[in-house]
């Protein structure tokens, strides 16, 4: 669990990590501390999950250094301006109860008003530069939008975080993320768990006496993937972290072509596929 992938600003980001979406109150806050201490080192968290304060609580309540966790937070869509980004940071610094975050994130493209979502990526450009951030990066960004960001700005994004699993094989996007230096990580990896009755998916659990969320998570890791499982139950989170197993070529290859592709996410407009 301790295996990490170099951004391409040199930090290092941890290849798993617990997802928060969703978490609320105490649940959240037992959650992540649990997580912590249970070799997770890494928390994700974003403005429009309304939870930061209690990841803060959690990482504090685990006992951890904060020098030993790696935290992400995110820039909520309705902060799309250099200085509401900046006065929104500033919150989200408090309330996680941190000096810096180590990944911030644009959570939400404006695909109708892309200059505001410029001005958040010179926010956050600004904040970096501060210390305040360590690396900085999008969500839910497609090859276009990327595109529209790298011609505007010489400052290319560490991380895309994006919606990725065994039935959306985004291939054009991570070969593209990949020639520019973008790590993708993975958001809904299990594809919201409804999808586990995949006969496909099925055969391979059993094959390497897995749980189908388990083959996802690890097919996302075999891939040299960032995956982010949001669980607020013990027993899952700790079963989201045994995934360190290498597939045979083949059983790989059939993950690579599961049907039916599915979108599980779809707002604001960004996705037309």
């Amino acid at each position: 669990m301790n295996k990490t992938i170099t951004l391409n600003d040199g930090y290092e980001i941890p290849i798993l990590g617990l997802g928060t979406f969703l978490a609320r109150d105490e649940e959240c806050e037992r959650a992540v501390a649990f997580a912590l201490t249970h070799g997770y080192d890494h928390i994700d968290t974003a403005q429009g999950y309304r939870n930061e304060l209690q990841v803060g609580n959690g990482w504090k309540a685990s006992g951890r250094t904060r020098e030993e966790i790696f935290i992400t937070t995110k820039i909520t869509y309705g902060n799309q301006d250099y200085d509401a980004t900046v006065e929104s940071f500033q919150k989200s610094l408090a309330d996680l109860q941190t000096e810096y975050v180590d990944l911030l994130l644009i959570h939400w493209p404006n695909v109708k008003a892309f200059d505001n979502t410029l001005d958040v990526w010179r926010a956050l450009i600004d904040l970096q530069a501060q210390g305040l951030v360590r690396s900085i990066g999008v969500s839910n960004f497609t090859i276009p939008l990327l595109e529209r960001l790298l011609a505007e700005s010489s400052v290319v994004p560490a991380v895309n975080q994006v919606e990725f699993h065994t039935f959306l094989y985004q291939k054009e996007l991570l070969s593209y993320c990949r020639e520019k230096g973008i790590q993708i990580e993975a958001y809904s990896p299990i594809a919201k768990a409804k999808l586990f009755d995949n006969e496909v998916l099925q055969k391979t659990a059993k094959k390497y006496s897995k749980t189908p969320a388990q083959i996802m998570l690890a097919w996302l890791l075999n891939h040299n993937l960032v995956a982010i499982p949001k669980s607020t139950d013990e027993e899952r989170i700790l079963e989201n972290a045994d995934i360190f197993f290498e597939f045979d070529a083949e059983d790989l290859n059939a993950l690579d072509n599961l049907e039916p592709r599915t979108r599980l996410v779809r707002e604001l407009g960004v996705f037309d596929d």
